[in-house]
């Protein structure tokens, strides 16, 4: 028998008793919420959620047959406890990364496909796998697709409010927290059971992780915030960068103060040479979004480099974001990158934190995962293999 035929067994078998337990317990969902019941009080299988762009969507009771297809919606149902109910994923995500593989093997055997924020949708590549939910881009062209096709696609992100940069930086702690928890608690959600309680003790992880970095920052003076530059973000380009709200505030609690353009064109931005040069910056964040970061690394430390009279490269401050079972800046690890990030920026302030056994304890802590002293290593030092031809987003 082979692995899809198991899956639709041991889902139906779940449902039915998921099912049966709601049916002994009044009107109680796996999430909390409610399962609706027909005239005869028969309690159907579906329920209705708002997704995180606001659209209302009708999804199984209890999906099992999901197609994690943005970027870290698969490392996020993972960490949930959901691996046994991702029927396909993105092109990339069941290669690229090391730890993913090694945390779940039966990774390697989920069915991948292209996708990305502007891609368009071959619908068949889902009725053929015949999943019963999607985890998709706020593209309202695609999704009508799904919705066209009967099946229900939810968008797991949301736009921020905040549009200015003052906006932005005076906002409060718990403010930035809730928005940052959002996403990975909607997916909890999604999924019921035992995967709220999951998301319950990571949202409580990142509380405590985040209000740390604040208090430890927050009275820092202007002249004490080393500025940082966040590039290569996409390609092997240095000058690619976030526009400046994107990651300014997360910089802040680090300690830092972030160089970056206050626009551009789309999301990755460029600078030009002589910007660069005129911020100098003490750090550069080297983004693993670029094809070879670590070619870029050593380039611009090579002797003769274009690049080496920067101070953050006289002073070998070029630091490559690291990666676990997806990006550390992204998903459910961004609060781990953080604090990697606290000790890179300010590390007389975090000189009591051992940031490999504070990996190691994530790891143990949400994937049930012990790291060796090495594999924790390997993270920290941007543990990627690049196999898929498409970029993670």
């Amino acid at each position: 028998m082979d692995k899809i035929k198991t899956k639709q067994i041991i889902c139906g078998l779940l449902i039915c008793l998921l099912l049966f337990a709601c049916y002994g317990c009044g009107t109680g969902s796996p999430n909390g919420g409610s399962i609706d019941t027909d005239a005869q009080g028969i309690q159907a299988e579906t329920r209705d959620m708002t997704d995180l762009s606001g659209r209302k969507v009708t999804i199984p009771a209890y999906p099992c047959r999901i197609a994690a297809m943005t970027g870290p919606s698969y490392e996020m149902l993972f960490m949930l406890g959901g691996k046994d109910r991702i029927a396909m994923t993105k092109i990339g995500h069941t290669t690229n990364y090391p730890l993913a593989l090694l945390t779940n093997p039966d990774l390697a055997h989920y069915e991948g496909i292209g996708a990305n924020p502007s891609s368009s949708v071959n619908i068949e590549d889902y009725l053929r796998r015949e999943v019963d939910l999607v985890i998709y881009y706020n593209n309202d062209n695609e999704l009508k697709k799904f919705d066209a096709a009967g099946i229900p696609a939810v968008v797991p992100s949301r736009s921020s409010p905040l549009r200015t940069l003052d906006e932005i930086m005076s906002q409060p702690l718990d403010d930035f927290i809730d928005r940052s928890v959002a996403t990975v608690n909607y997916l909890a959600d999604v999924l019921g059971g035992e995967s709220i309680a999951k998301a319950e003790a990571w949202t409580a992880y990142c509380y405590e992780k985040l209000t740390m970095l604040y208090e430890r920052t927050l009275n820092l003076t202007d002249d004490q915030l080393p500025t940082v530059f966040w590039g290569n973000t996409w390609g092997e380009n240095i000058l690619a960068s976030y526009p400046l709200g994107n990651r300014c505030y997360e910089i802040r609690l680090c300690g830092g103060e972030l160089l970056a353009p206050l626009g551009g064109s789309g999301n990755f931005p460029e600078v030009t040479k002589e910007q660069l040069f005129d911020w100098d910056p003490d750090i550069i964040l080297v983004d693993n979004h670029g094809n070879y970061p670590e070619l870029v690394i050593e380039s611009m430390y090579r002797e003769g480099s274009l690049w080496e009279s920067l101070n953050a490269v006289k002073n070998k401050e070029l630091h490559r974001i690291p990666a676990g079972v997806f990006f550390l800046d992204k998903g459910t690890t961004t609060t781990l990158m953080m604090v990697w990030l606290g000790t890179i920026i300010q590390p007389e302030l975090f000189a009591d934190i051992d940031i490999i056994e504070e990996i190691k304890y994530y790891y143990r802590e949400f994937y049930e995962f012990e790291l060796t002293d090495e594999q924790a290593q390997k993270v920290v030092d941007g543990w990627y293999e690049r196999v898929g031809d498409e970029p993670d987003l």
